[in-house]
């Protein structure tokens, strides 16, 4: 095309002296098509058959030479100038794009997460009542087997609660009201519990994460601890969170860490946290998470 522009630029200019805007307009799509070097190039040649076409026409007159000159160099800038700014536009929706795919993908990676941990805790306790209320059906205590049903559908009420504030993101209730949820969860179990909360208040994307990380720590405890005393306590400075949570049984064996703890392990991270696993004296989880004063 551009070669062709150059062509009728030059015939043309034989019959009439304003054609020589055509070169103008051949610069412009050369620098708006073809790269920095290859336009300057293009921008050379196109002078070139200019002067060719004065040559051959006998046009050496300013009223041919400069209009056809000065519009062509300027042109050919304009056209590289346009094709950088399309770029540019390109590059920032590709980027945008990108990002919005990464927002997605850690969203769901998030849901996924909450919803283990949420879930996890919540049918455990689930199993745990039903089968007491088992037990007690079978031993002919009715009422309080009654009781445990009545525990169980309302767990399950509150299951439906925390799952909708999983996909929303946030936690209504807030941190006290989760810690005294999980120690009558606990102490339901059969463990004595000790809670002590001395952080100061953070934000809500802080505060989530630290429900459900103490909830995955409870469920395991629930599943998987040998022992019977659980020590809970959570302390803050103007810059961190330290939450530490703590059971008296002992690890059989080797630490696996399942999806529950390698998704605190991430949610940490992502938070640009700490996270140690300790087995000496029973098994404790010491999370350190950096936070900003509450407004």
């Amino acid at each position: 095309m551009l070669v062709c522009m150059l062509a009728l630029g030059i015939m043309a200019s034989g019959v009439n002296p304003s054609a020589g805007v055509i070169f103008g307009y051949t610069t412009f799509f050369a620098g708006f098509y073809l790269s920095r070097a290859k336009a300057i190039v293009a921008l050379l040649l196109v002078c070139a058959g200019l002067f060719f076409s004065a040559y051959i026409y006998d046009l050496w007159v300013a009223y041919y030479i400069f209009p056809s000159l000065i519009p062509s160099i300027s042109l050919s800038f304009l056209g590289l100038y346009v094709q950088s700014i399309n770029q540019q536009e390109y590059r920032e929706a590709k980027n945008t794009a990108e990002k919005q795919q990464l927002i997605q993908i850690a969203e769901r990676e998030r849901i996924a997460r909450d919803l283990h941990d949420t879930l996890g805790h919540t049918l455990s306790s689930i199993a745990l009542k039903s089968q007491l209320a088992k037990k007690l059906g079978d031993k002919g205590q009715l009422n309080q087997a009654l009781n445990e049903i009545d525990q169980v559908a309302n767990i399950a009420s509150e299951a439906l609660s925390e799952v909708r504030q999983v996909i929303t993101g946030y936690r209504t209730k807030g941190l006290p009201y989760q810690l005294d949820n999980l120690q009558e969860k606990l102490i339901a179990a059969g463990f004595d519990v000790n809670i002590a909360n001395k952080a100061a208040s953070t934000d809500t994307k802080i505060e989530a994460a630290v429900i459900l990380m103490i909830t995955e720590c409870v469920t395991n405890i629930v599943r998987h601890s040998s022992g019977n005393k659980v020590n809970i306590s959570l302390t803050s400075t103007k810059k961190s969170l330290s939450v530490v949570v703590q059971d008296n049984g002992q690890p059989q064996g080797s630490i696996q860490k399942g999806y529950g703890l390698t998704g605190m392990s991430e949610r940490v991270q992502a938070l640009g946290g700490t996270m140690k696993i300790i087995t000496t004296d029973g098994f404790t989880i010491h999370t350190n998470l950096p936070v900003s004063p509450h407004d």
